[in-house]
């Protein structure tokens, strides 16, 4: 995996990042990343569709941004190798949420049609109806 980061990062043109295993940011990092998928695990498990159907576009356009933003501005502090390869990773998962989220939306609202179709053809029928007369 070092390797790839390696790899990215050149591809890239941002620095590299090299990191000890006893450094103290390590243990901060983990801490965040682990908040961040315990926080979608809640919505999940009540099959919270809506918020992730609503969320993973904007973690999407967000993601878009930050790769810009570290592709365009090399100097800053956010610009190496590790935080690109992480983008990129978070970019290419919430892509493939999204297809996959989009897909289940089609198949929940066929479902859906299939199981109210005798409610949505009396809905259907019973609509106002303008009907114009010839006057003579």
């Amino acid at each position: 995996m070092t390797g790839f980061i390696v790899l990215l990062g050149q591809a890239m043109q941002v620095p590299l990042i090299r990191l000890t295993p006893t450094n103290p940011l390590l243990g901060m990092a983990s801490i965040v990343f682990i908040s961040l998928a315990l926080s979608d695990l809640i919505p999940l498990l009540a099959e919270n569709w809506s918020y992730f159907e609503n969320l993973v576009p904007i973690r999407l356009s967000g993601y878009f941004c930050l790769a810009a933003y570290i592709y365009f501005v090399p100097t800053s502090i956010v610009s190496n190798s590790l935080v690109i390869t992480y983008v990129l990773f978070e970019i290419w998962g919430n892509f493939l949420i999204y297809n996959n989220l989009r897909d289940e939306k089609y198949y929940r609202m066929k479902k859906f049609v299939e199981e109210n179709s005798e409610a949505i053809r009396t809905a259907h029928d019973e609509q106002v109806r303008v009907v114009e007369l010839d006057e003579q």
